[in-house]
């Protein structure tokens, strides 16, 4: 389709219904007759495919109505990278058109959860860390840069307008935005302008979290401080060459972080959520070993089936099969599935460490010497089995000063930028959350007895 003049401002766009965000607009018909678009994207088989993978992998059967999945917050995360986009382009006029800086930031948000696997982090942390060593930013950056890459490549256009002459998205430096962790994730030397705008994939606030603490808080039905993302964005812009947030929307900023933590601590630390994860983590390590025989990066058309949906209706089957092992973990699942209880919390205790160098690591307890002694005074069943699990997150950076995600502030007063204003509001909140429980195995719901456990524990 040609652009002509006086075209209507919707003209090639369509728009999907979002409980967060109101309307998010996509590009369906490209500026150049058979050129992809992001309809094209959205409606691929990889992107499509995380519809089947729920966004929490089990705080679902905490919350009932957290039934959303990647797929929805896939398209929340593009339509922020485009706010973001239209706000900061000021800073990168020079380097090239608007359109194209929106589409880059808004396909690189698309894509950058097409890489989890079924139970999302639950995955990445029992079965593609341990057997694979790597994480599912990595996996994604495989599937950009090989089954996306032509769709990527070929796009022409983003809802503000065809793209300069010559424009063009790499695929390499869409990986190279959506990359996290610690494997190496080098600034493609031909675009290192990108190294600035990483923060907003990586950062203390991203077009990621800014949409998945609305959206999740909002699918469970639970009440957060505000985030006022209108705000963010408005005191958010570029000071010579990286990211920075002007000093008056430092208290917004606050009552994100703030919101953010507290999600943790009530719906992705739930204690009963995480006596759900002790229960999956008997599971999805065998099972995956079975339906994921090899390394996904070698076998991509087998991954593309491997979502929460289709591993759950396979293990459905497997209670009725003649293998011993496949009935014994189709019983597990049956068990997880029906919401049985296995797992009783005898103890909890929540600890909040500011941000020092070295604090300690406290020595876990050798939980069959606990099991013992528990049992001995008449308290725990011989024999019961018992689980430690400590569920932990840094809220904020340990060292503000240091870190590719870390923040510039812009302070009118002085005419500065800089990070000792945010180094101040820093030391308000603890910068590392951890929840330490212990778990007993077949125990009836808490009682005078588990009462007792906890109160031994505690001295």
């Amino acid at each position: 389709m040609r652009e002509r003049s006086g075209a209507l401002p919707y003209d090639g766009l369509s728009l999907i219904a979002d409980p967060v965000h109101g309307y998010i607009t996509f590009v369906d018909t490209p500026r150049t007759p058979g050129h992809p678009t992001e309809r094209s994207l959205i409606d691929n088989p990889w992107v499509q495919r995380l519809r089947g993978i729920y966004q929490l992998q089990s705080a679902r059967f905490v919350f009932p109505s957290a039934e959303h999945t990647r797929f929805a917050h896939s398209l929340g995360a593009m339509h922020m990278a485009g706010r973001f986009a239209r706000h900061l382009y000021p800073g990168f006029s020079g380097e090239f058109s608007l359109p194209f800086f929106e589409g880059l930031l808004r396909v690189s948000a698309l894509l950058h959860d097409t890489g989890h696997g079924p139970f999302c982090h639950f995955y990445d942390e029992t079965v593609s860390q341990p057997r694979f060593g790597r994480s599912h930013e990595k996996m994604s950056q495989i599937i950009i840069g090989g089954p996306l890459r032509e769709i990527i490549e070929n796009i022409d256009r983003s809802p503000s307008g065809s793209f300069a002459p010559g424009e063009r998205i790499s695929g390499d430096w869409v990986a190279y935005l959506v990359g996290k962790g610690k494997t190496p994730n080098p600034v493609p030397k031909d675009l290192p302008v990108l190294a600035a705008l990483k923060p907003l994939f990586s950062g203390i606030f991203t077009v990621d979290n800014l949409d998945y603490v609305l959206r999740d808080a909002y699918m469970c039905g639970v009440a957060t401080a505000p985030v006022d993302i209108d705000r963010i964005l408005h005191y958010t812009h570029f000071q010579k060459g990286r990211l920075a947030i002007h000093r008056y929307g430092l208290g917004v900023f606050e009552q994100f972080i703030q919101a953010r933590r507290y999600m943790y601590s009530q719906i992705y630390f739930h204690r009963t959520t995480r006596s759900f994860d002790l229960a999956l983590r008997d599971l999805i390590g065998e099972t995956l070993a079975i339906l994921l025989p090899q390394d996904p990066a070698d076998d991509l058309s087998r991954f593309l089936t491997l979502t929460d949906h289709h591993l759950l209706e396979t293990v459905r089957s497997w209670t009725a099969s003649r293998s011993p092992r496949l009935r014994r973990l189709g019983e597990g699942w049956r068990a997880f599935l029906g919401r049985e209880k296995i797992w009783t919390m005898i103890y909890e205790r929540t600890w909040e460490r500011e941000g020092t160098k070295n604090p300690g690591k406290r020595p876990a307890p050798d939980m069959e010497d606990l099991a013992r002694g528990l049992a001995s005074k008449g308290l725990l069943p011989r024999g019961a089995e018992i689980r430690l699990d400590v569920a932990s997150r840094d809220t904020r950076p340990e060292n503000p000063f240091q870190g590719e995600g870390n923040l510039d502030v812009f302070d009118p007063l002085s005419g500065k930028v800089g990070r000792g204003l945010l180094a101040r509001m820093l030391e308000g909140i603890p910068q590392r959350q951890e929840i330490v429980r212990i778990f007993a195995k077949g125990l009836p719901d808490v009682g005078a007895a588990t009462c007792e456990i906890a109160r031994q524990l505690e001295e």
